[in-house]
C-alpha cells in the first residue's frame, strides 16, 4: 500500500462506495460447468479431478536484463541457472534475456519467477508488480567483493580550481547516458544537493555512451573539463597499468568505511536478484540458500564476473534518488492539454452539458451515499488485519481500528485523545530504548518514524512483536482534523525467517561456528584495520591431533560429537568479539582481536592444554585428543587473506612436527605472496 492509497477513518472523512449483488450456482451444477469447460478447451482437470499425475519437477524462469545484448547475457548467466538446477531439488531453471521494455511486459504477465536487473529497474518493478529482492550481487572488481557502488567525478590533475562539486559551475561535464543510473543520475543528485543547477549552471553537459572510459579520454584531450562514471572503473584501469590514471584526480572525493573505491557520491546497492510475489516459500528458501552459498571460485561466479551474493540491501536510497530528480518511477508523464482539447472539443462540450444536468440529480442523493460509504469504510477498516491509527493535527489519536485496539489492549473510548506514546510501547530494535518521546507529534513524530520503519512493540501482556510502521501525511480536508495515518504490520515471522536464513548461510551446520566463507570476510576486515594502524589482531589455526584415529575407531557420529565439544571449548576460551570458525574437517581458526603475537601464543597454549589436558566426554565415553596451534600476528606486511592462511598453517605444522600439543609462531620468512592471487 503506498502513501496515496491510504484513506482516513469514517469519523473524519468520507469515501464513495458501491455495493453489488452476487449470484451463484449450486455446488454440483457449478462442478459440472467447470468440467465441461475444461473438456471443451482441451485443458486437463486439476489434481484430484482425474488420475493425471502431477509433474515431478517444476520449471522456473530467470529473466535477466540484457543491457549488453542477449549473447553476453546468456554467456554470463547460463552457468548460474545450471547451478540453481543442480542445487534446488524438484526444480529446473531456464534463462530468458530481455531488454528493459520486454522485462516490464514479462513481469506484468507473470512470465518470470526470478528477475535479475539493475537497481533503478528493480524499484520500478517492485512498486508496480510486487516483486521482492532476496540477494544483492557482488561484482568482482580489482580482486574484492562489493555489493555497493557509486559514481566518481574526475578532472585533469593540473586543474587545481576544481576541488569540490560546486566548483563545476561554468564547466563542461560529460556523463555516460541521460538515463544511466551510475553514469549520470548519482552525480546529478549530488550536484543538485550542492546547489548546482545542471541546466543553467553548467557550460555544457554531453553524453559519451559506451565505453565508459571515453569520458576519461575527453577529459585528458581537453574536450570537457570533468567527466563522471560509476566507481571501480579507475581501480580497474589502474590494476591493468593504464597510465591515464596518473594524469587525473577526483573531484569532491568522499570516503566510506570498508569501501576502497574512490567515489564522489553516495553509495547505492548493486543489482538485486528478486522473486515474483507468488513464488512458493519452500522454493524461495532453497534458492536463497543456494545463491548465498555460491563462492567466487565457482564456475558460475567466474562466468558472471562476480564474487558471490550478499544478503539483500535496502533500495530506499534508489527511491529517494528518483523522487528527488523526478526520473524513473517518479518521472512526470507529459500531457499536452491543447492537443487533447482540439481532439475532444465536441465530446467535451457534450460531456459538460451532461454533467451539469446530472449534477442537479446527484446533489439530492449525495448525503445518503456519504452515509453508506462511511459505513462501508468502517466495516473495511474493521476487517483489515493490520493496525490502523489516525492522528489529528495536534498528535492526538482520532481513530483506531479493532486490530490497533487489540495491540494496545484498550477500548476505543480509552484511546481517543491519547498521544501515540501513551497508546503503544514502541522500542528501538537492538537497543530497546523507547522509540517515541513523550507527547510526540507533528514534525517530531515524522523525524522519529520517517516514511517507513521497524520497531519492537511491547504489549500490555508483556508479549513482544516486531512491527513495520508505515506513516503517511494526509492533505488537509475541510471539516476534518486528520493529518497522519499510521499502519502497523506484524513482521515478526518475516524477521525470524530472514535472520535464520542469513545465519544458515554464514555458519557451520555441525558446530554453529562461522563457516570458512564468513570467516574470510572477518579476516579481511581485521587485516584492513591492521593496515590502517587502527587495531592489531592475531590469527590462530587450530589442527586437532589424533582426531582421525577417534573417528576411525568410533565412527562419524562420535567424531561429530567430538567436534561439537571442541567448538564449545574454543568458545569458552575466546572473548565475545573474537571470531571463531570451523574451516574444514578437524581444522578450526580464530581471530583474536586487539591482541599481538605474544597473547596469541598464550591463547594457543590454553587451547592445547584444554584439549589435550583432559578427556572429552562423547557418546562413546571419554576420549583423549590434542591440538597443534599456529599463530600469526596480522600486520601491514601481509599481502592478503590467502597468504595469512598459508603462514599460520605453516606455523601450525611446524608445531605439530615438534611433537604435537605445541604452539608455533609464524615468522616473516613464512609470509610469501601467492602467485595468481
Amino acid at each position: 500500500m503506498t502513501a496515496r492509497d491510504h484513506k482516513p477513518p469514517p469519523s473524519r472523512c468520507t469515501l464513495a462506495g458501491h455495493t453489488g449483488v452476487a449470484w451463484g450456482l449450486g455446488g454440483a451444477g457449478l462442478l459440472l460447468l467447470v468440467l465441461l469447460g475444461w473438456w471443451m478447451l482441451g485443458v486437463p482437470p486439476p489434481a484430484g479431478a482425474g488420475d493425471a499425475e502431477a509433474p515431478a519437477e517444476q520449471r522456473l524462469v530467470l529473466g535477466v536484463l540484457a543491457h549488453r545484448g542477449d549473447e553476453v547475457a546468456r554467456s554470463r548467466w547460463t552457468p548460474f541457472t545450471e547451478y540453481l538446477s543442480e542445487q534446488v531439488d524438484g526444480a529446473s531453471f531456464a534463462l530468458e534475456p530481455v531488454d528493459n521494455d520486454g522485462l516490464q511486459a514479462a513481469v506484468a504477465e507473470g512470465r518470470f519467477d526470478l528477475i535479475l536487473t539493475n537497481s533503478g529497474s528493480y524499484v520500478m518493478l517492485e512498486q508496480q508488480h510486487g516483486i521482492s529482492r532476496i540477494a544483492t550481487m557482488q561484482p568482482r572488481k580489482v580482486g574484492r567483493a562489493e555489493d555497493r557502488f557509486g559514481a566518481v567525478v574526475i578532472t585533469r590533475a593540473d586543474r587545481e580550481d576544481l576541488v569540490e562539486l560546486d566548483d563545476l559551475r561554468g564547466q563542461r561535464l560529460s556523463a555516460v547516458h541521460s538515463d544511466a543510473f551510475g553514469g549520470w543520475w548519482m552525480t546529478w543528485r549530488e550536484l543538485q544537493a550542492a546547489g548546482v543547477d545542471v541546466e543553467s549552471d553548467l557550460a555544457a553537459l554531453v553524453f559519451t555512451g559506451f565505453p565508459v572510459s571515453r569520458g576519461l579520454d575527453w577529459v585528458l584531450q581537453g574536450e570537457v573539463d570533468a567527466a563522471t562514471f560509476r566507481t571501480g572503473i579507475l581501480e580497474d584501469l589502474e590494476a591493468r597499468g593504464d597510465p591515464r590514471v596518473d594524469r587525473i584526480r577526483v573531484v569532491g572525493e568522499r570516503a566510506f568505511p570498508a569501501f576502497t573505491y574512490r567515489a564522489s557520491t553516495r553509495l547505492y546497492p548493486e543489482w538485486p536478484l528478486a522473486m515474483s510475489g507468488d513464488l512458493d516459500a519452500g522454493l524461495a528458501h532453497a534458492i536463497l540458500l543456494a545463491t548465498l552459498s555460491l563462492d567466487a571460485g565457482h564456475p558460475a561466479s567466474q562466468a558472471a564476473g562476480i564474487s558471490g551474493w550478499a544478503a539483500p540491501r535496502s533500495y530506499e536510497d534508489v527511491h529517494g534518488l528518483m523522487h528527488e530528480l523526478g526520473v524513473g518511477l517518479y518521472a512526470p508523464q507529459p500531457f499536452d492539454v491543447l492537443v487533447w482539447l482540439r481532439g475532444h472539443l465536441l465530446w467535451l462540450v457534450s460531456a459538460l452539458a451532461a454533467i451539469a444536468l446530472l449534477a442537479l440529480l446527484y446533489v439530492s442523493r449525495v448525503h445518503a451515499r456519504v452515509r453508506r460509504s462511511g459505513h462501508n469504510l468502517e466495516r473495511s477498516m474493521e476487517a483489515i488485519p493490520d493496525a490502523v491509527i489516525t492522528l489529528d493535527s495536534h498528535g492526538g489519536i482520532s481513530y483506531v481500528n479493532p486490530a490497533a485496539r487489540d495491540l494496545a489492549g484498550l477500548t476505543r473510548d480509552q484511546v481517543l485523545g491519547c498521544s501515540l506514546d501513551q497508546l503503544l510501547d514502541l522500542r528501538e530494535l537492538g537497543t530497546g530504548r523507547p522509540l517515541l518521546p513523550d507527547n510526540a507529534r507533528g514534525e517530531r513524530l515524522a523525524q522519529v518514524l520517517g516514511e517507513r520503519s521497524d520497531a519492537r512493540l511491547v504489549r500490555r501482556d508483556g508479549h513482544e512483536v516486531i512491527v513495520r510502521i508505515a506513516r503517511t501525511t494526509l492533505d488537509p480536508v475541510a471539516g476534518s482534523s486528520v493529518r497522519t495515518l499510521l499502519v502497523l504490520t506484524d513482521v515478526s515471522e518475516e524477521r525470524r525467517l530472514v535472520d535464520r536464513l542469513v545465519h544458515e548461510a554464514s555458519h557451520d551446520g555441525l558446530t554453529g561456528l562461522l563457516n570458512r566463507r564468513a570467516f574470510e570476510r572477518e579476516l579481511e576486515i581485521a587485516m584492513h584495520a591492521a593496515r590502517e594502524n587502527r587495531a592489531v589482531a592475531s590469527l590462530l589455526m587450530v589442527d586437532l591431533d589424533y582426531f582421525k584415529e577417534v573417528n576411525d575407531r568410533h565412527g562419524h557420529r562420535v567424531g561429530d560429537d567430538l567436534l561439537r565439544q571442541v567448538a564449545h571449548v574454543l568458545r569458552q576460551l575466546t572473548r565475545g568479539h573474537d571470531a571463531v570458525a570451523r574451516i574444514g574437517g578437524d581444522e578450526f581458526a580464530i581471530i583474536a582481536r586487539d591482541t599481538n603475537a605474544e597473547y596469541g601464543r598464550i591463547l594457543g597454549q590454553r587451547i592445547c592444554s584444554a584439549l589435550g589436558g583432559r578427556p572429552l566426554q562423547v557418546e562413546a565415553g571419554d576420549v583423549t585428543i590434542g591440538a597443534s596451534v599456529g599463530v600469526l600476528e596480522l600486520g601491514p606486511d601481509i599481502p592478503g587473506v590467502d597468504e595469512a592462511f598459508v603462514a599460520a598453517d605453516r606455523a601450525c605444522y611446524e608445531a605439530k612436527d615438534q611433537g604435537r600439543g605445541q604452539v608455533g609462531l609464524a615468522r616473516k620468512a613464512d609470509i610469501h605472496p601467492i602467485a595468481g592471487a
